[in-house]
Formats: C-alpha cells, sequence, structure tokens
C-alpha cells in the first residue's frame, strides 16, 4: 500500500474525492493531510503566508474532524526553521504552550517541526503529539535519521537531494523505520546554493511580516538556476509516478506532495490521481507545479520519454557523483524529453525577466547610507551581531 500526504485545501469535498480515488485505485490511500492557519496565531511555517488558504482555529477542527471520519490524519505544519528566539524566552514558551494546547483540545495529535527547539519543546510539554521532522531538518544520512529515532520522532521526511541515492535511501530506511517520507513532485535543484536560505526567508514572511524583496529574491534565482540550460530540469529532486516501484521495493511507501499555494486551484486533486495511477502522459512540469498557471514561463518536459531515466541510479550506486562535468546522463535525456529550440526561447526570456525584475538590486542601487544618515535617527531595531 502507497501512503500519500497531501496539503489541505480545509474543504470537506476534497476530502470526499480522496475516498472515491481510494475506490478506484485501491493500491494507494491518502492517510494525511497538511497545513496551518493564517488567521490567528501563527508562528511560521515553511510557506508566505499569503500564499495560503485563509484558515483560522475553528476551520481546522471542522476539517480535522471530518479528515478523521475518513481515516484521514491532519498534521499541523510548524516547520519554520527561525522563530526569532522566541522559543527561548519566557513569553515565546508561553505563546507556544497555549497554542499546543488549542491543537490539543480541537483533536490535533501530529505536528511538523523543524526547529530542534521546538522538538525539546512539544516533548516537553506533555501533549501526546506525534511529531514529524520536516524536510527543513535536511535528513540526508542513516545517522541523522538514527538522531531522530533515539528522540522519539513519529516519522522523517528525508532531504530531496538524496531522492536518487537509493542506497543511502536503503540505509536511512533500516535505521528509521518505516515511517520514510519522501516528496514526489519537488522543484527544488538536488544541489540547490539558496536551499536553507530560501527556508529562512520563507519562514520569515510565514507569519505577519511580509517582504516582497526577499520573496522574488529567492523564488527569481531558484528559476535562474532551473533555467541555467534546459537539462537543469533533469537535476531537480523529482519522483516520476512511473518510478514509485523503486522506492517501495526498498520498504519506502509513505510520498508526500508538496504545494500548499497551488491547492486553491484544485491542481493538488489531479496530480494526486497521476500518482495513484503510477502513469502520467505530459508535461512533467505541469505535474510537479500541480497544473498551476502562477509561473509564466514553462518548459515542456515530455513524462514518457523519461521512461528509463532512473534506471542507472537503481542499478548503480555510485552512478551520480554530483559532478556533472563528468557526466552527461541527464543531458543525453533533455536532448530526448525537451524540444530544445523551443526551451532555448523560453529560456531566454525567463533570462530576460527575472534578470531585468531585480528587486533586491534596485533596492541595494536605491539606498544612500550618507542621505539616509543625515537626515534620519539610526534604526535601534536593527541587530547586525545576530
Amino acid at each position: 500500500m502507497k501512503r500519500f500526504n497531501v496539503p489541505a485545501d480545509f474543504k470537506k469535498e476534497t476530502i470526499d474525492e480522496y475516498e472515491r480515488l481510494h475506490d478506484k485505485y485501491p493500491g494507494s490511500r491518502v492517510i494525511e493531510t497538511y497545513g496551518n492557519i493564517t488567521l490567528g496565531p501563527n508562528f511560521g511555517s515553511g510557506r508566505v503566508f499569503t500564499q495560503l488558504p485563509k484558515t483560522d482555529l475553528l476551520d481546522l477542527q471542522r476539517y480535522a474532524e471530518y479528515s478523521k471520519k475518513h481515516d484521514i490524519e491532519f498534521s499541523y505544519t510548524l516547520n519554520a526553521p527561525y522563530l526569532g528566539n522566541a522559543e527561548f524566552t519566557e513569553e515565546g514558551v508561553a505563546r507556544i504552550k497555549e497554542f499546543l494546547r488549542d491543537l490539543d483540545n480541537i483533536g490535533i495529535y501530529s505536528i511538523i517541526i523543524a526547529l530542534p527547539s521546538l522538538f525539546d519543546l512539544v516533548q516537553l510539554s506533555g501533549y501526546n503529539m506525534r511529531i514529524k521532522a520536516s524536510t527543513i531538518c535536511h535528513i540526508t544520512n542513516a545517522n541523522k535519521a538514527r538522531t531522530y529515532r533515539k528522540k522519539g520522532i513519529d516519522k522523517i521526511v528525508v532531504d530531496e537531494s538524496v531522492h536518487r541515492d537509493f542506497a543511502t535511501l536503503k540505509r536511512i530506511r533500516e535505521a528509521f523505520g518505516e515511517k520514510i517520507e519522501l516528496i514526489v513532485n519537488t522543484m527544488c535543484h538536488r544541489n540547490c546554493n539558496y536551499r536553507q536560505f530560501h527556508y529562512n526567508e520563507t519562514g520569515g514572511d510565514s507569519v505577519e511580516r511580509f517582504n516582497e524583496v526577499g520573496i522574488d529574491f529567492f523564488e527569481h534565482k531558484c528559476m535562474l538556476q532551473r533555467y541555467d540550460t534546459p537539462s537543469e530540469l533533469l537535476k531537480l529532486g523529482w519522483i516520476r509516478p512511473e518510478d514509485l516501484h523503486y522506492y517501495s521495493a526498498i520498504g519506502i511507501d509513505y510520498f508526500k506532495l508538496q504545494g500548499r499555494q497551488h491547492v486553491a486551484t484544485g491542481g493538488h486533486l489531479r496530480t494526486l490521481e497521476y500518482y495513484f495511477k503510477e502513469d502520467f502522459d505530459g508535461n512533467l512540469m505541469d505535474l510537479l507545479d500541480m497544473f498551476n498557471d502562477r509561473y509564466s514561463f514553462k518548459v515542456h518536459l515530455d513524462n514518457k520519454k523519461l521512461d528509463g531515466f532512473l534506471k542507472p541510479y537503481w542499478d548503480n550506486e555510485n552512478f551520480c557523483k554530483n559532478d556533472c562535468s563528468q557526466c552527461s546522463h541527464c543531458g543525453n535525456y533533455a536532448k530526448k524529453a525537451i524540444d530544445l529550440d523551443a526551451a532555448g526561447k523560453i529560456i531566454d526570456s525567463a533570462k530576460e525577466f527575472y534578470n531585468q525584475c531585480d528587486k533586491f538590486r534596485n533596492l541595494v542601487e536605491a539606498v544612500n547610507p550618507g542621505a539616509a544618515s543625515s537626515s534620519e535617527e539610526p534604526d535601534d531595531d536593527l541587530d547586525f551581531n545576530m
């Protein structure tokens, strides 16, 4: 049985649709949805709050109660990588414990966390909550996985950078146990220089604060890395529906769809069915993005022409050495699965747009510290010794 974790849209009718899919595909099942409220107490997560469904505690309670009637768990995302050190203050601990009490009162017993301090805080608070270690924990090997097992963590989400390293995944599975979860539709580059810093920015913009300059900075950097060459699209950490069997073969049957910012369009249901079916004929980039039109520049990556792409990784544990200058595997499959001429035009347009629409550069060039210091008092809230 393949078990799926899906971003919550907080709609009861979506739970009903999951039941329809369960009947149609008995080998797969949604066992969990995840998300967080955006109205009321909010301690941050891995997504910008303005992109998420408008939800309060009452909405969450109703949704979670309905889900449980269909044997679907709800996990609360409290996985911001930084809380401004609030968890080390009396006021901060009081607010967090009060919020945990609220979650417990409405029947939320599963929580997703990234910060080590929050793991301890939740466990010390006395609530019987199962804890999942977020992908933001960057669990990339058996030693890290074993540490979370010893700490009593219920489930871990493995870092997407090792999705094609089957020997490492097998060792992680042996070290932790069966509750290993993989994000299948990830758009993250497996060797992204911005990943942790992007999560730090997102964590800050997942509460009341909202900094468009920072949001655009990392999203645009990601897009420019993704579109450096067409073959970069094959270096993202995605898992095709057709390739789930490789992971089941090493004992991993927990899979996650990411994209809480896309659920308003309903594309997560379409995406989920293709993963249940384990077959998709179309543009893989559409599937990964949950058929969302938020991005104007989208290269067509023919999913069916990627058959066989993953097999060398399975056959040879040393196949990928993360040194693309010495390997042409992704480039060769890019030639098969992508119209390079058409892709080149899209990529050129994307690069032009993202390089021109650079709010951070505009900000830096517009700020004149000499002029600011002569007309304004220094901001005592700025602390560069954090």
